[in-house]
């Protein structure tokens, strides 16, 4: 009778030797493939979030310029003219904390039948850290008024 053997043929032979050593190839180029694309989706999503704080920051320097202009244009109306070349406002409350706020202010009169009238014109930079500084924003606004 023929007794069957527990034991693979290939079990003591190189080739089978050779099929494990395959397999673990395949496993550590599987593991490296994982790993190389999980960091470079902790990558981007590192970027993504800066991009997205960037933006944030952009949006409150555009509305802390127009603060600026806001606060230029009620100065020039009751002042009937410009107060000041060039002013200096360093914002400290809310979410414009941080922000520097340079309103510049330039005024020339005209005469309209009886009447003087006064043409302003305003611009207001606004910015957030210094240059260089990754969270580094400006923007600038402005606007024109007769007074």
């Amino acid at each position: 009778m023929h007794r069957e053997s527990t034991r693979s043929r290939f079990e003591g032979s190189p080739r089978g030797r050779r099929r494990g050593g395959f397999a673990l190839v395949a496993a550590l180029a599987v593991l490296v493939l994982l790993a190389s694309i999980g960091s470079m989706m902790l990558r981007l999503t590192g970027v993504q979030q800066a991009r997205s704080s960037t933006s944030i920051l952009g949006a409150r320097a555009h509305l802390a310029a127009r603060s600026g202009i806001e606060w230029g244009l009620q100065r020039a109306s009751a002042a009937g003219g410009c107060p000041a070349a060039s002013t200096a406002l360093v914002l400290a409350e809310g979410a414009l904390e941080g922000f520097r706020v340079e309103v510049a202010c330039s005024a020339t009169t005209h005469v309209e039948g009886a009447r003087t009238r006064t043409h302003v014109v305003l611009r207001a930079r606004a910015e957030f850290a210094d240059p260089g500084a990754r969270e580094h924003v400006v923007r600038e606004v402005g606007a024109a008024a007769v007074l």
